[in-house]
């Protein structure tokens, strides 16, 4: 009789064959924000909230997991093997081989929102107020320019210089030799006045070193040398389905990753006929698209010596609670042809006189004054008429904004709502909760993630369901997700916002577990 090989448990309790040399899923205690291999090729380093990830190539085994005070870390190797430069809010450096994290210089934050390595001993960082070339080691700034706010939509390293964007139709490139002065790097078709669709929402880099820059209306473009733009495709897509999220690429095609599970793929170049096959020969399609089984955020394209299945991508699962790994072989997966698009450019506006502009005053968030979220009592939210719904701000401090009761026609596009609930741990305790559903006026754009909030313990009050309030309560993000959600009501009201499953909405399922949660009295409030 065979002998089965041992079963064990990963630290996240997906359950794995001891000795076997490959997986295709991982799962995740949270969604993944990137992906990343080492330059040994026996690790992949994902990031996600408040934490790093390190698990084998082959196998996504987790080898350790890593806790940051970064809520969205961005990470690249050091110059030795191992060695990690983690940005976010703070600088630290760390190792694949360690769980300890070391805080590196001061007043860097804004400057270090994404990190990349352009020479052993100078790292970049770019930020929401600025760049800076850092000097590793006399740890000091060997250049640093400041600007007004503005967001990061990519940061990549481009054979000793730093390729970066900041959502604007040009990337811009720092060469350390001479940071004095940035190079420019925009598709050849880009409006000569500033177009928000052609922003550039995405970078990243082919396996030989080509930049791929991918614009908000669905352009891609990449690079040949010295450079330059060497192709450029303008797919059809609506406009929500056109944002790139994530994109990469090796010797033949470039990948786009897009909402709802959508992947492109555009051929560079085509390959040649064997002599002697020139009149049997198929050329290639120049742009092709493929729907992924689940929905993913990011992605990461090996090279060809990682085996046909070369393709690894992140994404949420359990309604965004939880996260997945899972990896593709590109050639089994069925693709169509794409239809050819081409940007239509935009002309510069003439000048209006002076006192023609009209302002537009439509209001679109509620002026709200009430007492913040923090003192919202837990049997007003699960005695609450749902005539009525909880109508908060969608910016600061989330539990000191102001809350207030209206009805559901009087809320405006911009408002944020909580919706009562009653959520079950996956430890099986049920606890009373609150959504947060924003909204949004522009319905081109994705519309905000919820966002939970749970009545916790030590201290009792609401907290938010984010990892480092979880671990100041003894928990484990393990012990909480993915949750057993009844959410009393859903209205309908204005805004762009993101749907509420319709599993949800469960009056009868919220009034039990409200029961069941006052009867077994473990949790407690006033």
């Amino acid at each position: 009789m065979r002998r089965q090989a041992p079963i064990k448990r990963s630290s996240t309790g997906q359950r794995t064959i001891a000795g076997s040399k490959s997986a295709d899923v991982a799962n995740l205690d949270d969604r993944p924000l990137s992906i990343h291999i080492t330059r040994d090729g026996k690790h992949l380093v994902v990031p996600l909230p408040y934490e790093l990830w390190v698990l084998g190539v082959n196998s996504f085994e987790v080898v350790r997991t890593i806790e940051c005070p970064n809520p969205e870390p961005s990470v690249c190797e050091g110059a030795k093997d191992g060695q990690l430069w983690i940005g976010g809010h703070h600088l630290y450096f760390g190792s694949v081989f360690s769980t300890a994290l070391t805080k590196v210089g001061s007043k860097l934050g804004d400057f270090v929102d994404r990190v990349a390595l352009v020479r052993p001993s100078v790292l970049c960082g770019v930020g929401a107020t600025g760049e800076i070339l850092w000097d590793i080691d006399k740890e000091t700034p060997l250049h640093r320019r400041k600007v007004s706010e503005r967001s990061i939509t990519g940061l990549v390293n481009l054979d000793g210089r730093a390729l970066w964007a900041d959502g604007s139709a040009t990337a811009w490139l720092i060469d350390p030799d001479r940071p004095s002065g940035y190079t420019q790097l925009k598709l050849r078709a880009t409006s000569p006045t500033e177009v928000d669709a052609e922003g550039i929402a995405a970078l990243g880099t082919t396996t030989t070193g080509r930049a791929i820059l991918c614009a908000r209306d669905g352009a891609v473009a990449w690079t040949g040398k010295h450079l330059r733009v060497d192709g450029e495709r303008f797919p059809r897509l609506a406009a929500r389905q056109a944002a790139p999220l994530a994109c990469g690429g090796d010797e033949r095609h470039v990948y786009v990753l897009r909402p709802k599970g959508l992947l492109q793929r555009f051929l560079i170049e085509q390959p040649k006929p064997a002599p002697g096959e020139e009149d049997s020969f198929v050329p290639l399609a120049e742009a092709e698209e493929t729907r992924l089984s689940w929905p993913a955020t990011c992605m990461l394209v090996l090279g060809t010596g990682h085996g046909p299945a070369r393709i690894v991508l992140g994404g949420p699962q359990a309604e965004g609670m939880l996260g997945r790994l899972w990896r593709v072989d590109p050639d089994a997966l069925t693709w169509q042809k794409v239809a050819p698009g081409k940007r239509t450019l935009v002309e510069p506006r003439p000048a209006e006189p002076e006192g023609s502009k009209r302002p537009d005053f439509t209001p679109t968030r509620s002026k709200l004054t009430g007492a913040p979220i923090s003192a919202l009592k837990v049997d007003a939210v699960l005695a609450a008429d749902p005539s009525q719904v909880f109508v908060t701000h969608g910016h600061g401090a989330l539990l000191e904004r102001p809350v207030v009761r209206r009805l559901a026609s009087d809320i405006l596009p911009g408002d944020a709502i909580l919706l009562p609930a009653m959520v079950r741990f996956r430890e099986g305790t049920a606890r009373p909760a609150l959504v947060l559903w924003p909204g949004t006026p522009d319905a081109t754009r994705e519309p905000p993630p919820l966002r939970w909030l749970a009545w916790a313990d030590n201290p009792r009050g609401w907290i938010e369901l984010e990892t480092p309030e979880i671990r100041k309560q003894g928990w484990s993000r393990a012990d909480v997700f993915p949750l057993q959600v009844a959410v009393a009501a859903a209205p309908a009201t204005a805004g762009n916002r993101e749907p509420i499953p319709d599993k949800w909405v469960d009056p009868e399922l919220f009034a039990a577990l409200a029961r069941e949660c006052k009867k077994l009295l473990k949790v407690l409030w006033e």
